[in-house]
């Protein structure tokens, strides 16, 4: 009886947790609803989320979301491109930390129950929302308060996060630059196999592009000067090391140490809606002509 009822219970949670507005959902429907109208598709993680802005570009969308990897993007651009007719760009903006991501270690729940993107079957921790009890509660006690856990706007671009909710809220958005670079520091001889996996990942990106004639666009996303000189230099210099061994089909536009305006910066490495704007115009338009 009590196995009955603790199922009965998790399956009413896990679909009320998947009943709620997200991301995923709103992109994944986008995608099926309007992908053949695509021009200019952009990926990445958080920072391509913030900072690369679709409504400056010509029939674009960000299919970007927070920690997502570049297998991620990969996986992304496979299912939809032959879908979409119009495709001529697709702009992928990466962070420092991007080459040592991996799925299993972010949002690959999220992946695989809303966008389809790994087998929900069998069964594994990644099936259902209730294996993460930590999360799912924040979740759902979110849309109880504010009704809002989509956030993203109509093309994609996340919106709310800007200076004034950084200062008033106690998120990890709001971590000193030292926490940040911490969390973001590679150990290169520790990753080795996940460097391996992303740098694949990249090149199969930019091949699936050159195979389907269209432009591949890789960002160095800009970060905070003194972010940048914290991280280790092996770090840095790897990720030039990549983005330079590319096919040279590929536009490579490094935007790292580009000068933002203090109030353009949500905090070290994410900019706001409105310093989008000014750098997807200035960086990125030229290269999606």
């Amino acid at each position: 009886m009590f196995t009955v009822v603790a199922l009965l219970f998790f399956g009413a949670l896990e679909w009320i947790a998947e009943s709620i507005p997200n991301s995923y959902t709103y992109k994944r429907t986008y995608m099926e609803q309007h992908g053949s109208q695509i021009e200019t598709l952009i990926l990445g993680s958080s920072n391509a989320y913030d900072g690369l802005n679709p409504s400056i570009l010509q029939h674009a969308f960000n299919l970007s979301n927070s920690s997502q990897t570049l297998e991620d993007d990969y996986r992304l651009l496979a299912k939809y491109i032959d879908s979409m007719d119009s495709l001529q760009t697709v702009i992928v903006g990466l962070d420092y930390h991007a080459l040592g991501a991996t799925s299993k270690a972010n949002r690959r729940t999220y992946y695989t129950i809303y966008m389809d993107l790994y087998p929900r079957w069998p069964i594994s921790k990644y099936s259902f929302e209730v294996c993460n009890p930590e999360m799912l509660i924040k979740k759902i006690i979110k849309y109880a308060v504010s009704r809002d856990v989509t956030r993203c706007d109509s093309l994609g671009q996340r919106v709310g996060h800007t200076k004034e909710a950084a200062e008033a809220g106690a998120e990890w958005w709001n971590k000193d630059m030292l926490s940040l670079v911490e969390n973001d520091k590679l150990q290169i001889a520790d990753c080795r196999l996940e460097i391996e996996e992303n740098t694949r990942y990249l090149h199969a990106i930019v091949d699936l592009c050159n195979a389907h004639n269209v432009q591949p666009v890789i960002v160095q996303m800009p970060v905070m000067a003194e972010y940048k000189r914290l991280l280790p230099k092996e770090q840095v210099a790897l990720m030039d090391d990549v983005l330079l061994s590319l096919n040279s089909c590929a536009i490579y536009i490094d935007a790292s140490e580009l000068e933002i305006p203090e109030e353009g910066w949500y905090n070290t490495t994410h900019l706001t809606k409105e310093a989008s704007e000014e750098f997807t115009m200035k960086i990125v338009h030229s290269a999606c002509k």
